[in-house]
């Protein structure tokens, strides 16, 4: 099971991976950020398994 710090981390890459997307010019790296943070978001929910609120972006 993932620790606290893991997820900080994790919650931490999808917001960069987010934030990469919207400045990509090319719509090929747009995709692939955000393929990466629906990856990181899929491992924040497995690490803490449960109801939660959605994270904005």
């Amino acid at each position: 099971m993932p620790s606290h710090v893991d997820v900080e981390y994790y919650v931490s890459r999808e917001r960069q991976e987010r934030a990469l997307a919207d400045r990509a010019s090319h719509i090929e790296g747009r995709r692939v950020h955000l393929e990466m943070a629906k990856r990181y978001a899929r491992m924040i929910e497995e690490a803490a398994p449960g109801p939660r609120m959605r994270m904005p972006h």
